[in-house]
């Protein structure tokens, strides 16, 4: 019988360890069945990954592309541990500009495969044009997804019905069961703010 393909995945989670975890431990567990990988992040947060087993190290590269630089973000901020709330629409926007070196990449190292997270809106269009196999690996829980959108497509077309803090205080009503999960007051009005303080 013919071993399966080998495959060569890009990983590329958004700025915040709290996706550059997850997506690392995927990265292994791939590497585990003998993939390539490129595991790709700014410097500072390639500097801070734990290490590699030594098993593993052999397929998982580490991919640095230099964030640029952008007003009011501070030059060694990486990630969003590094910076206070409000600053981090300054992190996204420097993100948005690894769209060209993330490009050259791609060309150079021709991945089977791209795991891509919440913050590449510009990369499904790249990947379709170079053929490349495309994944969105999210980080939240399934329970969360459904609590914040009725369908994606609702969610893309901008067709959400709540509009206000006090709408995310009851059950969605496309939960067809039971449920007591929904947000108070406060912690609405904080996510509210947060949504205010992104689009910024």
């Amino acid at each position: 019988m013919r071993e399966p393909k080998k495959l060569h995945v890009a990983l590329f989670p958004w700025l915040a360890f709290g996706h550059i975890i997850p997506f690392f431990e995927l990265a292994k567990h791939i590497a585990q069945r003998g993939h390539k990988i490129s595991f790709i992040s700014t410097p500072r947060n390639i500097q801070r990954l734990p290490k590699i087993p030594s098993n593993l190290a052999p397929r998982i590269n580490l991919v640095s592309l230099p964030l640029p630089t952008v007003d009011h973000l501070p030059q060694d901020a990486e990630a969003t541990s590094d910076l206070p709330s409000q600053k981090i629409p300054y992190l996204k926007i420097a993100y948005d500009g690894l769209e060209g070196p993330f490009l050259q990449f791609l060309k150079t190292s021709s991945p089977d495969w791209i795991i891509c997270d919440f913050a590449q809106h510009w990369l499904p269009p790249i990947a379709a044009n170079l053929g490349i196999s495309l994944a969105f690996f999210g980080i939240l829980s399934a329970w969360s997804v459904s609590f914040f959108g009725s369908s994606s497509s609702a969610m893309i077309k901008g067709e959400d019905p709540r509009s206000q803090p006090e709408d995310f205080t009851v059950i969605p009503e496309w939960i067809p069961f039971p449920s007591k999960v929904a947000f108070k007051l406060h912690e609405a009005k904080r996510l509210f703010q947060a949504w205010k303080e992104d689009s910024a």
